[in-house]
């Protein structure tokens, strides 16, 4: 396991579990990748349900792929689309649903406020049914972003969303469904960000209204449409350090300053006391490990025709 693989194990992960474990167990528990104590070799089979579209197929191999080099039976099922997916693991059709923690947070309490990454996982552990939980979040993420031209952006001058809000009257926003999926419209009126008009429109559409025509792409970071792109994307406020800027409530402090969207990182979702310690180990591994340009350059194969178990299993036997 790599150094951040540690860190994100011993600083993430218990924060989940901490509702529903007792103090003698929490305490036990300190300093540990996983949020049970549980030295069993695991389950004799597994069944990861993948969200729909690329991503959420691709993030369930990856998943299966890592439980699977543990030594046990792993499928894969497709139920469809998220929804479909967390019935199914709600019923306990399936043991293990990948997603983003800000999308995850969005469905089981829809009016959370909070956008950095920490108070994101934090509010969505308080947030799930007492019989799920999630493990460490990877650095990879799938946030929206506003993307310019360096024309407008310089024509405007404006280089993050911050002085955007100010001139955001004056462009179309091309977006994506994954942008509004993530809450990036609702996150742009929360700062007064309001658009001559909104556009739906594909990734690659959304890179080339920036570029062509002046709109204000609206993406998110882990779009293969982004790699390469000559755009610049505005700056938001960076989600803090774990323990940076808390207070009593593990939220981020008054004298922090929240990023505009909200935390999008990839974490699994799984059903609890199901997973043996090689298992918690094997989902903490990809924490450490995957970035948002894996991601993002994985999902460009995969777009680009190449099959999504074969792509997770070449990044899984470069990794582990």
């Amino acid at each position: 396991m790599t150094t951040n693989s540690k860190r994100t194990a011993r600083g993430r992960t218990l924060i989940a579990a901490a509702a529903s474990i007792t103090a003698a167990v929490s305490t036990a528990l300190a300093g540990c990748a996983s949020p049970v104590l549980d030295d069993a070799p695991g389950p004799s089979g597994v069944v990861v349900g993948a969200g729909a579209g690329t991503d959420g197929e691709l993030l369930a191999h990856l998943y299966a792929g890592a439980l699977r080099r543990t030594g046990i039976d792993v499928t894969v099922r497709d139920p469809g689309d998220r929804a479909g997916a967390l019935a199914a693991l709600d019923s306990a059709e399936v043991t293990l649903v990948p997603g983003y923690t800000g999308r995850l947070l969005r469905y089981f309490e829809p009016a959370a406020p909070q956008t950095d990454a920490e108070d994101v996982f934090t509010a969505l552990g308080r947030a799930l049914p007492t019989d799920l939980t999630v493990a460490d979040y990877a650095t990879a993420q799938d946030r929206a972003v506003l993307v310019l031209s360096d024309a407008t952006s310089t024509a405007l001058g404006v280089t993050d969303i911050d002085a955007m809000a100010g001139r955001c009257a004056e462009l179309t926003v091309a977006a994506t469904a994954a942008f509004t999926e993530s809450g990036g419209l609702d996150a742009l009126a929360s700062v007064g960000c309001v658009p001559a008009a909104v556009e739906q429109v594909g990734d690659a559409e959304a890179v080339r209204a920036a570029r062509g025509r002046g709109a204000l792409g609206a993406l998110t970071t882990a779009s293969p449409a982004l790699v390469g792109a000559d755009v610049v994307a505005l700056a938001d406020a960076p989600d803090r350090s774990p323990g940076e800027g808390e207070t009593g409530e593990g939220e981020t402090g008054e004298d922090t300053r929240a990023p505009v969207f909200p935390a999008q990182n990839v974490v699994p979702l799984f059903r609890r006391d199901v997973f043996g310690e090689r298992q918690l180990d094997a989902l903490s591994m990809i924490a450490g490990e995957l970035t948002t340009a894996d991601l993002a350059g994985m999902l460009g194969r995969v777009d680009a025709g190449e099959d999504s178990a074969a792509v997770a299993d070449e990044w899984l036997g470069e990794h582990v």
